[in-house]
């Protein structure tokens, strides 16, 4: 998921009556070519919303985790229960505070811990930020590993790490190349009339796409693995999660808990960068459709847009879909 962060810091909201929610047209494409996953367990969102509560921030007890959600038939977040004006009118839905928030900021400060200043300072100079996200992404995962395996607690950002799917996180790290095939003539499928974009190319152009995925996992390896002790693959998948799921703001770009669990519409609100009561930043959500908060009943999915002048290619290699306002 790709979002667009707004720094403003307001904490009252405009209560509007019920808006049904127009459920987008698109679907994630790497997931239609595969077996539906089982149901989403209970613990995997517990856990991740105790882990954010712990640590100054909230998640609705009525926001829910499924494999089947309804805008997109993949996963997303719905409401288990009614979430009524007087829920809305005390705050947001979801809030995330900064510390939470896994970007090139952490990732730098984990190098100079794992490997030192010097370190830091090169990896710092010779890659992007988005490449510095996936290293620490990496490492974070295999160090979640090792908790499954020796039952400790090795890593801080383990019930993060768990929220993760298994699936592949973008069209092109598809190998097989029937799925990858199918993925694109589905997404040609939504193609409206109107449009003129040319969709043939598009496994060329994945092809090409993952090529240069592959050549800054080999670069990351080559500044990094062996400090944070992270392989080829490890970083390959990481760079997937990162392209795909990060929010953007003016001044970063990285991962958010829960958040980068939502899914997009075009007239939802993309997240937002405020201060909570305590005067301290923490990126957070409501349900707001044209400007104004409405109330959920129970099995409504909670969306953000994402913002972002995609180009159908560019949208497609990114989240493995199209939305009908992109095209």
């Amino acid at each position: 998921m790709q979002g667009c962060a707004s720094a403003t810091a307001a904490r009252t909201w405009h209560i509007a009556p019920h808006v049904t929610i127009r459920k987008t047209t698109c679907r994630l494409l790497v997931r239609s070519v595969q077996t539906p996953a089982a149901a989403c367990g209970t613990d995997t969102v517990n856990n991740l919303r105790m882990w954010i509560t712990n640590n100054g921030g909230y998640v609705h007890p009525a926001l829910q985790l499924t494999d089947f959600a309804p805008s997109s038939g993949c996963r997303g977040i719905t409401t288990k229960s009614n979430i009524f004006l007087e829920d809305l009118a005390a705050g947001p839905l979801v809030s995330v505070p900064q510390e939470l928030q896994l970007n090139s900021q952490y990732a730098l400060q984990l190098i100079q811990q794992r490997m030192g200043g010097v370190a830091a300072a090169v990896a710092a100079e010779q890659l992007t930020g988005t490449e510095l996200v996936a290293a620490a992404l990496a490492h974070e995962q295999q160090q979640a590993s090792l908790n499954r395996s020796n039952s400790g607690c090795s890593s801080f950002w383990t019930p993060y790490v768990q929220s993760l799917p298994e699936q592949p996180p973008g069209p092109w790290l598809l190998t097989n190349s029937q799925q990858l095939a199918s993925c694109v003539e589905a997404c040609r499928a939504t193609q409206p009339h109107h449009s003129r974009e040319r969709c043939e190319n598009w496994t060329q152009a994945t092809g090409q796409y993952r090529q240069q995925m592959i050549n800054s996992a080999k670069r990351i390896a080559e500044v990094l693995g062996e400090g944070l002790r992270i392989t080829n693959q490890q970083i390959l998948i990481s760079l997937g999660h990162v392209t795909s799921r990060s929010l953007t703001n003016s001044y970063d770009s990285g991962l958010v808990p829960f958040i980068d669990l939502l899914n997009h519409h075009h007239d939802a609100r993309a997240p937002m960068l405020q201060l909570n009561d305590n005067d301290k930043l923490v990126m957070t959500v409501l349900p707001i459709l044209n400007d104004e908060a409405v109330p959920m009943a129970a099995g409504d999915e909670l969306l953000i847009s994402y913002m972002g002048g995609f180009k159908p290619l560019e949208a497609f290699l990114k989240f493995g879909f199209v939305a009908e306002e992109w095209w």
